[in-house]
Order: C-alpha cells, then structure tokens, then sequence
C-alpha cells in the first residue's frame, strides 16, 4: 500500500449517532435481528443485493447502497504503531492527533509480550474513539508480519524483526490485544496481519515488488516464512489478512488458493475477509500476466480473496461473470465475508450494549496513560551494545555540558518511521537531552552527509563539551515503502564524522544508532574513543526522553536486538532476488538471519547490555523427551500444516525447562532471558545453528532471583525436510540461553 495521502483522507464511517439498523429499510431485518447466527446475516443481506450492487462492495471504497440501507464504507484504516494517516482516517482540528507508539522494530526489541498487547489494546481503544467521532474506519491493516530477510529491505523497520518465533509472537499477543476487550460479543477494532506472504522487497536490481516471482523451498517456506501467519490466524484470531504484490512460485499471492482458502480458511480455521493490497488484483493481470482481465477475477474470488484495493474488480468482475468466468457463489461468498466482519464489529447491532461506543475523542485519545505508554514502549526497547569500563550512565553531577551532534540528533519526525500518524508532539534526542543538562548543538551534517563541511563546529563543540552525544543512522529517504537500499554502510561521511568527533571530544562519547534496517556501524564498535552505542531504531513520540533517560540512568536499558547487524560487505555478492534463509556456495548466499548466517556480525540478534549484571543457572543438567512421543506430535503438526506453537501445543509441551534468572549487580534492571534450541548437527543439510524457542522479560532488584519455566514443544525440536515437512531428529540437541549461549544444557531424543 503506497499513496499520498494529503488531503484525501475520506470519513470511514458515520458518527454513532446515525446506525443502518435503526432506520428503514433495515430496520427489524434479519440483518439487524441479533438473535441470528452472523452467518445468516450475512447471507440474508448479500441475498437482497443485485449483482451490481454486490460487486460494488468488494472493494476497499465501498459504495453506498441508498436503496437498501447500506452505507459507504472505507475498508482501509492504517495503525501500524498508532492510529495512522490513511484513506479511512481523518486527521484535523476535530481528531488532530493520535498517540504515537514507537515503530514496530523499536517495540519488538522488548521482547515484552505484556508491552505488544497492551500498545494493541491503546491502539484499538483510540481507534475505536475516532470511528465514534466519524473520522476512521474499524478495520485496520496491521500488523505487518513479514520477516527481515534481507538487511536492505525498505520496510523491515514495520516488523517484528527477523525470527519466525518472536514474529508469531508478537503476531500472538499485539492481534488480541487490538481486538479483544471489555465486551465479549464484539470485535473492537479489526486487525489485518500481512503481508501474505513471502514479500521482503520492493524495488531492487530492475526488479519491483509488483511484478516479483519469490521463488523459496519448500523447507523455508515451513518453517521460516509461514509459522507468523499461522500464529496470526490460530492464536491471534484475525478477522482479516492481506495477500501481498508478489507471486510465490509462479503463483501471484492474491490469485494462491492453496494458501488463502487452502491454509488459512481450510486448516488454521481462519473466519474473516482477505484484501489484496493496493493494485495487487492489477499485478496479476498486468505485472504477473498469470492471467488475463476476464480469468483474474475469477482466479482471485476462488483462490479466496474478498476484496480488492485498487478498484480492478469493479471494473472487470461484470464482464468475466458475463462470459461465466466468474461463479455467482463466489462473489456472494467474498461478501458474505465482509459483511460478516462488519457485523462482528457491532456495526448492524444496537447501540445499546456496546460499550466501545461510548468511547470519545476527548477522553480515551492522547491521554496521560496513554503517552506514559509511549514512553515506557521506548524506554524498553533501547539497546546498549557498547559500555566500555561502564561510563554510562553520566551523572549530571559531574557532566554540565553535553554536545549533540550528527544528522539525527535533533530528529523529531525520522522518530515514526513510517506508517505513522499526527503525533500529539515529537521530542527530539536534542530535546530529551537537553532537559538534564545545557546543549550545545552541531548538526554536523545531514542524513546523506554528502558534504563534511560542517564538521568543523561539530569537532569544536566535542571538543568544549563534558560529554559528546552523537545520533547517527538513516531515515525515510534512505528506507521506506518502495524503497530498499543499495548499501548498509553509514550513508555519506557519516563514519568519518563519528571518526573526527570521537577524536575531538574532551569527554566520554556515545554513538546513538537510530535506524529500522540493519546498519554497519562498526566504525563506532572499533573505535576506543566511543565508550558507548545505543541502538534506538525509531523511538516515537517521546524517543528523545528515552534516549537521555537511558544515557543519564533514570532508565536502566535491557532491549535486545531484534535483528543481526551485518558487516557492510555482507551484501556485495548476495541478491536480494535469492529468497533462500540457508547459506548456498553455488549463489554467493552466506546465509540469511541468525539462523542461518555463517559469518561474524558486528552485532549478533539478542545482543544488548544492562547497567547491572546477570547470570543463569538450572537445576538440572540434561533433558530428556521420548522420540516416540515425538514422532506422534510431528505427524499432527504435518497434518494440519502446524507452522508455530499454539496454545494447546504449549500446555501439552513434551518437557519444559526452568532456568534461574539472578540480577548479579548492584542496580535494579530488566533481562531478557532468549532460550533457543539447537539441532544435532548445526548447519548441516539445512539445519539452522539454533532457533529462538522462547524468551520472557524480567524485572529484578539488586540480588533477586526468578524462576522461569520454558515449554519445549514439538516446533522446538522437529526440523523441516527438503519437502516441508516436519521430523523427529534423534541424537543430542541442546538447550541454550543467551545470544552468547552463556547457558547450554543437553537435550536427548531418543
């Protein structure tokens, strides 16, 4: 989905004060009668549409049908990390606002479950006020569960990162928090996960993401790029999913039957609509020419897709029913769907037990709860990768002055990324900084940093200041929706800049990373004169406040990465057309992600440090678990296409582990504790070196300990055969803890 939005923002819904059931003709219809099944709702109402009226409403612009009491309804709502500028929503001087949250990448890098659901839950909650106001729809498409294949994807910084484990997670956790709450008969506000699926580019090499052929394995296909969708729809619940540009296999996603009414309807029990993102029903017709406009229609109603963003059906759908191309029933079957979401959302349902609708703009938008959250979400997903001889945090005691410089360091709109909304306000790092102690400020130079000609009142700044904070990285002009990079090195001198302060500076330096996609900053890894690095991705709203409470210890850091920072020639030979995760000799593929690659990184996936110290240990030093038991498991898990843990697979885990937890330092902080499995024979035949299996995140005082118990599942120890399918691999597995592995214990099937 990519448009300009300015100015065009169309009313989503009617206030709550004008609703299709209490009036003629829908008024006492079996659509308004809730003492009947949803389905049958749906189906009475789709029964009283002629077929232009229909067609009409399988599209994202849906038309207003007067004569039967339907009202337009715009489909597409944007909330990716707050309610977001988008053709449903409306920002002016009624609804100016709309908390924003930090960028999905900052968030994951938590590792808070707690956190994801309750930004979903503050989400919808705001969500639901503007559609009471009359100024958003209830159907949003988020969240984006795509993995961060490729370093120089445009939009890794919409997603989780690059584990399937934390994705379906995060996917888990952030979908029932925006849809459920306080009232059990009504969805609150509709979460779309996309985009499905396989779709990590977007223009790269003379190749863009409309007309993109994905060509993956079988094997990375189980278990890499399907297990967040199938999270998505059996633990998450979605009422909606997105098929995406690109084809899979020769098959364009919107047109795959096998994965829209095959996996999601057909086994994961998926009950919603499917949209196709915007100009996708086009893509395959006029980019993937899989089929011409009189087949396309029909291809994608019978794959399972419902309705169309771009406008393509309502200008072909007739004319391919005409020529019986198209199957009536499949067209009553995609707005039976819609309708039945909509219904679902209290839209065609008496006012009188909604609780969601008496949420108003003044009182449940951009409260004072609200914007803490904002904070606490940056606060937590602060990395420190750098500390040496544990400079940080400074102490306003003894540090008076601190120069900031570089081309983010006063950033105040690069802290969104994309996707985001109209921010109630925007504190820059300089700003955040600068409420501790006195600012001297020297850009330095700008994202590009094509000229160093303002280094010099950089240098002379360093040099004068107590402190140097320098906030270096990218920002939309460098990442973004239809825009990968060609590079992960520092765009333009910004090396050289970090080299020529940190040299400059009379006292200690930290180097802030603000960026979405994986980034070499090496150069300030290296460099004895940084003491500290900080990965901040984008921060939101209140980014600049987490910065400096981290940096002067109000806030004591404890995110991890939530992707691998490669070296700036990792790329050089690698294509981002080979969508393969396993390292490949023959394609110049030294393997994708932590899981895979079988270089040294400048910064491992997990890796993040704390102001205090802590250590792990268990009560046992080796697990055990039946092959046989888990050889029954695997069959179910290839039955129903299993591709990630569910709650019933939880609660039946073959063994589970406990780990001890201590806080070893003298400060209070927060771990988080990464357990990961690894197979018999890491990076052999396809086997990954390890794979993430759970993590939790702890608050410990000075001293304190904590007991934590990690399921092992089926998906923790069964591998992926060359053909998809999952296996009990017998032999010694092992337990770990720690990106560093700072806990192994030994697992043996058999």
């Amino acid at each position: 989905m990519f448009t300009t939005l300015t100015g065009m923002a169309m009313m989503a819904s009617a206030a709550v004060t004008s609703r299709p059931c209490d009036q003629p003709p829908l008024k006492g219809s079996v659509l308004c009668d809730e003492t009947k099944t949803t389905s049958e709702r749906a189906q009475w109402i789709v029964g009283q549409l002629t077929i232009d009226e229909k067609i009409s409403l399988l599209q994202n612009n849906a038309g207003n049908i007067s004569a039967k009491g339907i009202p337009h309804y715009e489909w597409w709502s944007e909330a990716l990390h707050g309610v977001g500028r988008s053709p449903g929503v409306t920002f002016d001087t009624e609804t100016p606002c709309a908390t924003s949250f930090p960028q999905v990448i900052t968030t994951s890098a938590s590792f808070n479950k707690t956190l994801w659901k309750s930004i979903g839950q503050t989400i919808s909650t705001e969500a639901r006020a503007m559609n009471n106001a009359g100024h958003a729809g209830l159907t949003f498409w988020t969240p984006n569960i795509n993995l961060m294949r490729d370093p120089r994807w445009g939009r890794g910084q919409e997603t989780p990162g690059e584990d399937p484990f934390a994705t379906s997670t995060y996917a888990a956790n952030f979908v029932p928090g925006f849809q459920e709450g306080e009232d059990p008969n009504h969805v609150k506000a509709s979460s779309c996960c996309k985009h499905y699926y396989a779709y990590d580019l977007e223009n790269w090499g003379g190749v863009n993401r409309h007309d993109f052929d994905a060509i993956i394995t079988a094997q990375d296909e189980a278990d890499t790029y399907l297990p967040a969708f199938h999270s998505c729809v059996v633990n998450g619940k979605a009422t909606a999913l997105m098929c995406s540009y690109n084809a899979v296999n020769g098959v364009p996603s919107c047109a795959n039957g096998r994965i829209m009414n095959g996996f999601a309807r057909g086994q994961w029990g998926f009950e919603g609509y499917i949209t196709s993102d915007c100009g996708a029903v086009a893509d395959v017709d006029r980019s993937h020419h899989y089929a011409n406009s009189t087949q396309t229609p029909a291809d994608v109603l019978q794959a399972g897709m419902d309705s169309d963003c771009g406008g393509y059906l309502g200008q072909f759908l007739k004319r391919s029913l005409s020529v019986n191309a198209t199957k009536p029933s499949d067209i009553d079957t995609a707005a039976e769907h819609l309708f039945a979401v909509q219904i679902r959302l209290g839209m065609f349902d008496s006012p009188t037990n909604q609780p969601y609708l008496k949420y108003s703009y003044h009182e449940d938008v951009n409260t004072t709860q609200h914007q803490q959250l904002a904070l606490e979400a940056a606060q937590q997903g602060m990395v420190l990768l750098k500390n040496t001889n544990k400079v940080f945090p400074l102490s306003t005691t003894n540090i008076k002055t601190v120069a900031v410089i570089g081309p983010n360091s006063a950033a105040t709109g690069v802290m969104q990324g994309n996707y985001q909304g109209d921010a109630p306000y925007l504190i820059s790092p300089r700003a955040g900084i600068q409420k501790y102690v006195n600012v001297t400020y020297a850009m330095g130079c700008d994202i590009e940093c094509a000229s160093n000609a303002g280094f010099s009142a950089a240098t002379k700044a360093a040099g004068e200041a107590d402190a140097t904070v320098i906030v270096i990285g990218i920002s939309s002009s460098q990442e973004g929706e239809g825009h990968d990079r060609t590079q992960i090195s520092l765009p333009g001198h910004q090396e050289q800049l970090i080299g020529e302060v940190a040299e400059a500076s009379k006292g200690p330096v930290m180097v802030v990373v603000m960026a979405g996609g994986s980034i070499d900053f090496s150069v300030a890894k290296t460099n004895d004169k940084v003491a500290g690095i900080m990965w901040v991705g984008y921060p939101g709203q209140s980014g600049g406040d987490a910065i400096a409470d981290v940096i002067f210890g109000a806030y004591n850091p404890g995110g991890r990465l939530p992707h691998t920072q490669y070296a700036k020639d990792y790329i050089n030979n690698l294509s981002m057309l080979d969508m393969s995760f396993r390292p490949n000799a023959s394609t110049n593929n030294p393997g994708r992600t932590y899981r895979f690659f079988t270089g040294t990184p400048v910064y491992a996936y997990g890796s993040g440090l704390s102001y205090t110290t802590f250590s792990y240990s268990s009560s046992v030093s080796d697990i055990s678990i039946s092959k046989s038991l888990l050889d029954a498991e695997v069959e179910k898990v290839n039955a129903v296409h299993q591709y990630s843990d569910t709650k019933e697979s939880v609660e039946n885990a073959l063994t589970s582990v406990t780990i001890t937890v201590k806080n070893t330092g003298d400060v209070a902080g927060s771990d988080v504790v990464l357990a990961f499995s690894k197979p018999p024979t890491p990076g052999k035949d396809g086997q990954p070196l390890k794979s993430l299996i759970g993590f939790e995140r702890v608050f410990l005082q000075p001293g304190e300990s904590k007991t934590l118990t990690f399921p092992v599942t089926v998906n923790s120890v069964s591998l992926a055969d060359k053909n998809g399918e999952f296996a009990a691999v017998g032999g010694q597995w092992n337990f770990v803890v720690g990106p560093e592995d700072e806990l192994e214990l030994p697992m043996f099937i058999k």
